[in-house]
């Protein structure tokens, strides 16, 4: 069975007005070789002679007259391929010509002997060259070579008769013809198969082209349309600005008056690019002076300067002579230039704008101290949308279009925008205008629009840029950029977090987002904010939030990198973790949970949205957190059976033996004071197990103790729970102090049973953990009052906790290395805080050298809304 339809049947379908093509290419091609072969034949063929002369001298004259008849042959079939029958007349004269040549050579053969003479091989090469360099269709060369043998056969045979000595001479010109034959066959398929390649690659770029404009008038029209309502954003914010007094939403309007500028100069710049691809930005140049519209830029941008600590200026500026230029789009190149040195330069640095005049042009630089461009990038930088180092470029903002718009603007002019740099030591961009645009210069040359939609919408375009905002108000939207990455809202400006409420970090690398965005959480969360990836995580490490949410561009390390740190650490393995994104779709998604995020919330939300998301997550950590603690209760409770009765068992034997031993000394009339220290330690260990017995009770019924709130003065209370305390610390010989920064007035609701109980586990933990410290020991312990609660630390110089048991203090049966103790001392803790409504924050390595629990409980009503001014340290030691 044949596999020729197969074959057909696999191949691209073919394209319409293939045929007529490919035969107009091989007429054009035909003519073309067989033009320049006629004339390579006129030299080379005579040129044989030479040869003739040296085989056969004796006929060299009558060898000769056949060259010279062959190549008048050539000579008449140039000059018809003159004439406009070129192509008719193309394959015939091609077909004589080399049919000529065999008969001369044939003509020479049989003189020098016939089917003997090695004269023959000149058919070969005749063969060979029309067959390999002339585009023959198939029949048309077997019809050529047949004539090329038929003269060399024929003329022999008549003049010599046939003999054994023809067999040779035919066999190699029978099958030089068979295998020129293949490679014409062969060539015709590879010119098809190049000619449907180049026509298919011819119908892509055509239509890309078409998309290219669809996409450009789209650009035009898109950007036509944003920046109506920009405007209209614009013109009532100032209006509403200008009547602002209250801070807050003061604050809050002028950041969408800046964002909405920024968003403008984007439009602007889209617009402008649109208008270049499409050759229809044309400059409208006026009489002006190029310093004078330099020092007004300089100016509207020195306070941006000294707000981010640079120093801004200006040198020979007021030399620069009058010149024709377009104002507008040479404002435009010097703000980018402008902008994009004020973004990368580092506070302390200076940018210098000078200027400089030629003969024929006139040309300012704009120098600053920034980090300067590798060798490698430093004419990428003009590309668009191309961007040296993506971090630090997505930490300044930008689209990467303001280099390649201020040089294709420039060179509008018929000037040039060019730049000197080194890494590490700034760079100087210098502009090169002509003083004057000429008649037929690059302005005057563009294209004019010749579709009727294009001209509609160039139309459109004059009559909406004639709205031109005011000239100050452009000037702001051209150096929009420049504040916006670096400036912070106050920090007074947040409302207070409510106590005890669970800790959010925000991770975002836009100033104002992230204002915006914490302000408004603050209400309902303690709020801590990091502008990027590597502050994030540090921050992390050190407050230990419940939830976190981070933009995923940002300069450094960005969002994934930050979730992939904090997921491979142990101690925020089940903490959530929300992403932040401009990116839609499913694989920015994937991405997002691949690398270990909860949630992914795509810009722009609403911040009720992240809200709704973030107490969800907050609940389903609460829940699964209970959860793991009841099942942890039910499980460890009868997995450490042994070791709590073990630990219960210690404190009733001490019990027993000091019991019995002071029994036994008040039966023999022993000595009173040996009884009642005896007596002591019976009380002592009866408390220790007490505690233990109701940390495991507790922990046992699960859920929220039931408190019995009374109203205290705060500092009266911790003095009469901490005396004893640290007084039994120093008579262990740890040194104790307290510092209580606390006025009567200031009262607390608290059940003082549980609350003794805190402080009694807290600074039990501190003394254990100095037990075996072989250094300076002590435990302080401060208290103070602010933002509404009351403030206790306990703090010791000791070892300190290892980071790896951080994240699990406050899970049941976690201890920080004691060899006794039921491992629910701190789970204890931080449900009687809970309960309280309070929190629980721990220190690994304080300040004092070893740990710190810091807790915090809300103050009585009475006085939560007005603590009084601390009054002076009272510092006072145990006894």
């Amino acid at each position: 069975m044949s596999l020729w339809p197969v074959h057909r049947a696999n191949k691209a379908p073919r394209l319409p007005g293939f045929e007529e093509a490919y035969c107009r290419e091989s007429e054009e091609l035909f003519v073309e070789r067989t033009r320049f072969l006629l004339w390579a034949a006129l030299a080379l063929y005579p040129a044989f002679w030479l040869l003739d002369l040296l085989v056969a001298p004796e006929r060299a004259l009558e060898f000769l007259v056949i060259r010279a008849s062959v190549a008048a042959i050539y000579g008449a079939a140039l000059l018809a391929l003159s004439s406009r029958f070129a192509a008719r007349l193309a394959r015939p004269l091609a077909m004589t010509a080399g049919v000529a040549s065999a008969a001369g050579i044939s003509l020479m053969a049989s003189s020098l002997g016939g089917f003997t003479s090695n004269y023959f091989a000149g058919n070969l090469i005749v063969l060979f060259t029309l067959g390999f360099f002339i585009p023959w269709e198939l029949g048309a060369a077997v019809v050529l070579f047949s004539l090329v043998i038929a003269s060399y056969l024929g003329i022999n045979l008549g003049i010599h008769g046939p003999s054994r000595e023809m067999v040779a001479p035919l066999f190699f010109l029978v099958g030089s013809a068979v295998f020129t034959e293949l490679a014409v066959l062969s060539s015709r398929r590879t010119r098809r198969r190049d000619l449907s390649l180049r026509l298919r690659l011819e119908k892509a770029n055509e239509e890309m082209k078409e998309v290219d404009e669809a996409k450009t008038r789209f650009f035009a029209n898109v950007s036509h349309e944003l920046r109506t309502p920009l405007t209209l954003l614009l013109g009532p914010l100032e209006t509403l600005l200008a009547s602002e007094e209250e801070p807050e939403r003061r604050a809050l309007q002028e950041s969408m008056a800046t964002n909405a500028r920024r968003l403008l100069r984007q439009v602007d710049t889209l617009l402008d690019v649109a208008k270049l691809e499409s050759g229809k930005l044309r400059l409208e140049p006026s009489p002006g002076n190029l310093g004078r519209l330099l020092a007004e830029l300089v100016s509207a941008a020195t306070p941006h300067a000294k707000h981010l600590g640079i120093h801004l200026k200006a040198e020979r500026l007021d030399e620069m002579p009058d010149a024709v230029f377009d104002a507008h789009k040479t404002e435009i190149i010097a703000a980018n230039l402008l902008s994009n040195a004020l973004k990368f330069t580092p506070a302390g640095g200076c940018i210098t704008v000078c200027a400089e005049t030629g003969k024929e042009t006139v040309a300012f630089e704009v120098r600053d101290d920034g980090p300067g461009v590798p060798a490698n990038q430093i004419e990428r930088i003009f590309e668009r949308f191309h961007q040296v180092d993506g971090s630090l470029a997505r930490g300044q903002g930008g689209t990467g279009l303001g280099l390649a718009l201020a040089r294709e603007l420039a060179r509008l002019h018929g000037g040039d925008v060019t730049v000197r740099s080194r890494l590490g030591h700034g760079s100087t961009f210098r502009v090169e205008l002509p003083r004057r645009l000429a008649t037929g210069s690059p302005a005057e040359r563009r294209k004019r629009p010749r579709r009727r939609e294009d001209q509609l919408a160039q139309v459109r375009a004059d009559a909406l840029a004639a709205r031109e905002y005011a000239l100050r108000s452009r000037r702001e939207t051209l150096l929009s950029d420049v504040e916006l990455p670096r400036r912070e809202k106050a920090p007074e400006a947040r409302p207070q977090s409510p106590d005890g409420a669970p800790r959010i970090l925000l991770v975002e690398d836009n100033a104002d987002l992230r204002s915006f965005i914490a302000g408004r959480l603050s209400r309902l969360y303690r709020v801590e904010t990091a502008a990027d990836g590597a502050a994030g995580l540090e921050l992390a490490r050190r407050v230990r939030p419940d939830l976190v949410v981070s933009d995923v561009m940002m300069p450094g390390m960005d969002g994934h990198e930050l979730c992939r740190r904090l997921r491979a650490d142990p101690a925020f393995a089940t903490m959530p973790i929300l992403l932040l994104t401009a990116r839609a779709g499913s694989e920015a998604l994937v991405e997002g949970l691949e690398v270990g995020a909860d949630d992914y919330v795509v810009k722009p939300f609403a911040l009720r949205e992240l809200e709704a998301r973030i107490a969800a997550h907050l609940r389903a950590q609460e829940v699964e957190r209970q959860l793991h603690e009841r099942e942890s209760r039910l499980a460890a409770i009868g997995q450490m059976t042994s070791a709590v009765v073990h630990d219960l068992r210690n404190p009733l034997t001490l019990v027993k033996g000091y019991a019995d031993l002071a029994h036994g000394l008040a039966l023999r009339g022993g000595d009173a004071a040996t009884i009642v220290r005896e007596l002591d330690m019976v009380r002592g260990e009866s408390d220790r197990l007490r505690r233990m017995i109701e940390e495991i009770l507790d922990f046992a019924r699960g859920g929220s103790p039931k408190l019995a709130l009374r109203t205290v003065p705060a500092g009266r209370f911790l003095g009469e729970v901490l005396r004893p305390l640290l007084g039994d610390l120093e008579e262990r010989g740890i040194a104790a102090e307290a510092d209580l920064r606390l006025c009567d007035p200031i009262l607390v609701s608290l059940d003082p049973d549980r609350i003794q109980r805190v402080l009694e586990n807290l600074v039990t933990n501190a003394r254990e953990a100095l037990a075996a410290w072989g250094r300076e020991k002590r435990v302080t312990v401060r208290a103070w009052a602010a933002g509404g609660a009351l403030h206790v630390r306990v703090a010791d110089t000791g070892p300190g906790i290892p980071e790896e048991a951080a994240g699990h203090l406050f899970e049941p049966f976690a201890t920080t290395g004691k060899k006794q103790g039921t491992g629910l001392g701190l789970v204890t803790v931080r449900n009687l805080v809970k309960a309280h409504g309070g929190d629980i924050r721990v220190e690994t390595r304080a300040p004092e050298g070893g740990a710190a629990f810091t807790i915090t409980l809300p103050l009585a009503e009475a006085t939560a809304a007005s603590v009084p001014e601390p009054p002076a340290p009272r510092l006072w030691r145990a006894g």
